[in-house]
């Protein structure tokens, strides 16, 4: 499986304040070409020439040799190490991964954790025995942390964040490049955000894997509705089942939830 950090503009979990170590910069936004050209920078110092890309709102990099890609955008990054290293060169991929970890944490200010362990970077360079273990596990974990509570509905197809937008359009109060916020009546607001590629068809085999539902391995693409307060949106609800239902009719995709862990099949219109 793959080694995956995640970093994030506040510590999630009392163990990643030990992470935070004081103030941070602000991340700027998706168009924040000098945290951008810093990361570019940085990680060339470290592994060498890499190849540039987007990804819907992301800019990546991957350095193909190693195949360690970076994936940034406003308040959220991600370096991801593949499976298929071995013996001694894991662990050296493992700390050059970790290292590139903090070029992008000191390039934007947000904070790096190691998905698979649950720990913050910092705490996890002590044990990198424990990250080479991950990557020769032989089953899927589906330890991805959620930046804040929220679904995640899973699908294949054509539908973007701009179809989203059309299909919400009652709701929607503020529309960037990459997020949509929307809101019924005075209700709690809800962030949408869309993401496809490689990382999200790695995330959603290991759902697959894990709850049994083959057609899910498919899945390369991802809406996510986040909230700030789980009590606040669940005391409402109508909010959040009107956004998932239209989300659903929309892609034909799974939800997973972040509270409880359920997922569920598509919505049969």
């Amino acid at each position: 499986m793959t080694l995956d950090l995640l970093l994030l503009p506040d510590p999630v979990g009392e163990s990643s304040l030990k992470a935070s170590d004081g103030e941070r910069k602000d991340t700027g936004d998706s168009s924040d070409s000098q945290a951008w050209d810093a990361i570019v920078s940085g990680v060339r110092d470290v592994v060498g020439e890499v190849v540039l890309g987007e990804d819907g709102p992301n800019r990546t990099l991957t350095h193909q040799a190693s195949g360690i890609t970076v994936r940034y955008r406003s308040g959220e990054a991600a370096v991801n190490l593949p499976f298929w290293h071995s013996g001694a060169d894991a662990e050296w991929f493992v700390r050059t991964t970790y290292r590139i970890g903090h070029v992008v944490a000191d390039a934007t200010g947000l904070v790096a954790h190691v998905s698979q362990l649950g720990v913050p970077l910092t705490e996890a360079e002590s044990s990198i025995g424990a990250a080479v273990d991950v990557l020769f596990e032989e089953g899927p974990v589906s330890s991805h942390l959620w930046p804040r509570d929220g679904i995640r509905v899973y699908f294949t197809g054509p539908a973007t964040l701009a179809d989203a937008a059309q299909r919400l359009r009652s709701m929607v109060v503020a529309e960037e490049n990459d997020r949509l916020t929307v809101q019924w009546d005075d209700g709690p607001q809800l962030e949408v955000t869309f993401e496809a590629g490689p990382r999200i068809a790695i995330e959603a085999a290991e759902v697959a894997e894990d709850y049994g539902i083959p057609e899910m391995a498919a899945y390369d693409r991802r809406f996510q509705v986040t909230f700030d307060d789980l009590d606040e949106v669940l005391q409402e609800t109508n909010t959040l089942i009107d956004v998932t239902l239209h989300l659903q009719d929309l892609t034909g995709g799974y939800v997973r939830r972040s509270w409880n862990d359920e997922v569920s099949p598509p919505y049969d219109s």
